[in-house]
């Protein structure tokens, strides 16, 4: 059992040392010094040594009094008992990374002097004697930059080491974007981090979609854009450019800040200073936020009302349900689709009906809500059953008259031209309107009428009969011509009785 337990403490031990180990050869295991150079002498008439990396980097002497390290190779000293949170917070906000006097080298004086002081203070060592600290010439004024920088050293001395990752949040009350006026809206989207800013990228994003800050004011969005920390914004998107039925949003927030890490080093000698290197890494947090789109999408197909079939033609309007008119179409065989509708209740009607079909004056009604976001609505129409019968008969008999040349007429344009049978003649599939019937000729026999006869075709009036009389033709005689032939016939009589008078006298004699 103890053999176990010795086994796992064993375990965990070297567990955390390859962890440690790990964590630490995130640096280079050795570094290449390059030349050392000299500051100027602006405290108590003494100078220091520069030391570089072959780099041209900055590294700072840990070790006052040995000699300077440079042009040699060295080595990462692991588990360093010299660093600490305090020693960081100095060189992060010590020469290069910031600036106390806007000249370099007095800059990097008063770091390499808080960096020997610190450890001083903290580790026990002896870098900086009484002239340096307080008593040796100041001409610069720069005990005051390095009491400042050191103080602010020692109260982070229990900082962690570990590296600081930036903190990021995204949020918004409401995912689920709006209808408004055209748009989807978005609820008031926050971001908030420990960096001064981050960066926010939309994906999967319509056509001109819009950022609508937090002053209210608008821009498209074409690229990523900088928000400030704990600062708002909205996304708003035209309702005509969102295409599916669902679509997600994604917001993604980004931010970046420098990362620092401390490491020492030693040289190969021993009479040579060991160094500290600060290194600097863009530490990056993102996050994301979905934003939904639950577009509605309503297709609403015109039919007919037997057989259900498509109809193309009708004229129709949507309205809300404050009688708002929305859309106006014409009906294709296809339907009429109609997306991004808001919750609530709407109603179709009819304008006009497809050609030969009755007007239907009932309302469509159907709702949009969470759980009807695609609906079909069919909206029928009943056909036209139009049937107008002419007929030519005689006026005495109310016989059927075949021989008549009859036209139909609308709006003064010729519809139909026939001669008459002794059956009806049938008009059908006219369109609404009003027409006249009228005589061009009679049957033989007959007079002619000029009666012109009018109907009117629509929803209410779809069957006619339409009847046109004639009257027979009556023969009057020709009275000249029947004396004429009466005075020839007693003419031949008298003749005829005067020759047989002379006949028979001549015989008597």
């Amino acid at each position: 059992m103890k053999n176990k337990n010795l086994l796992k403490i064993t375990f965990s031990i070297i567990l955390v040392a390859v962890l440690a180990v790990c964590n630490v050869f995130a640096a280079s295991k050795t570094i290449e010094l390059g030349f050392a150079g000299n500051s100027g002498k602006y405290i108590a008439n003494t100078h220091y040594s520069k030391l570089y990396l072959k780099s041209g980097k900055q590294v700072y002497c840990l070790e006052a009094g040995k000699t300077p390290t440079e042009n040699v190779t060295a080595t990462l000293v692991n588990n360093s008992s010299r660093l600490s949170g305090g020693l960081k917070y100095i060189l992060k906000n010590g020469y290069p990374e910031k600036k106390f006097t806007g000249d370099n080298d007095l800059d990097f004086y008063i770091t390499q002097t808080a960096v020997w002081l610190y450890l001083d203070e903290v580790t026990g060592s002896h870098n900086i004697g009484e002239g340096i600290r307080s008593t040796g010439s100041d001409p610069h004024g720069l005990r005051t930059h390095i009491n400042k920088l050191l103080n602010e050293g020692l109260a982070h001395r229990n900082d962690s080491l570990q590296p600081v990752s930036p903190e990021l949040n995204i949020t918004t009350k409401n995912s689920k974007m709006i209808i408004t006026e055209g748009y989807y809206l978005s609820d008031s989207i926050a971001v908030s981090t420990n960096n001064q800013s981050a960066t926010v990228a939309l994906k999967n994003i319509p056509n001109n979609t819009k950022i609508v800050k937090q002053d209210n004011t608008e821009f498209i969005y074409s690229k990523e854009f900088t928000v400030n920390n704990n600062e708002t914004f909205k996304v708003k998107i035209p309702t005509s450019s969102v295409l599916d039925s669902t679509s997600n949003i994604k917001i993604e927030a980004s931010t970046t800040a420098a990362d620092y890490q401390i490491y020492e080093y030693q040289p190969p000698r021993s009479d040579m200073q060991n160094v500290v290197l600060l290194e600097k890494e863009n530490k990056k947090a993102t996050k994301e936020l979905t934003l939904s789109i639950e577009n509605s999408i309503v297709t609403i197909v015109k039919v007919d009302t037997k057989t259900k079939q498509p109809l193309a033609g009708a004229t129709l309007v949507l309205k809300d349900s404050n009688g708002k008119e929305i859309t106006k179409w014409v009906s294709t065989i296809n339907g009429h689709v109609i997306k991004n509708l808001a919750n609530g209740d709407y109603t179709i009607e009819e304008i006009s009906a497809p050609k030969g079909y009755i007007l239907n004056h009932n309302v469509a009604k159907f709702t949009v809500s969470e759980s009807k976001k695609e609906l079909k609505v069919l909206f029928e129409n009943a056909p036209k059953n139009v049937v107008v019968n002419i007929n030519k008969v005689d006026k005495e008999t109310n016989a059927p008259l075949a021989g008549a040349v009859l036209i139909v007429k609308k709006n003064n344009q010729e519809i139909a031209r026939f001669t008459t049978t002794t059956s009806s003649y049938v008009l059908t599939d006219l369109e609404d309107g009003t027409y006249t019937v009228e005589e061009l000729s009679a049957p033989a026999g007959y007079i002619k009428s000029n009666e012109i006869r009018t109907f009117v075709i629509d929803d209410e009036h779809l069957s006619h009969q339409i009847t046109i009389a004639n009257s027979k033709e009556v023969i009057v005689p020709d009275t000249d011509s029947a004396s004429s032939l009466l005075l020839f016939l007693l003419g031949i009589s008298i003749i005829g009785a005067g020759l047989g008078f002379v006949y028979k006298n001549g015989k008597q004699a």
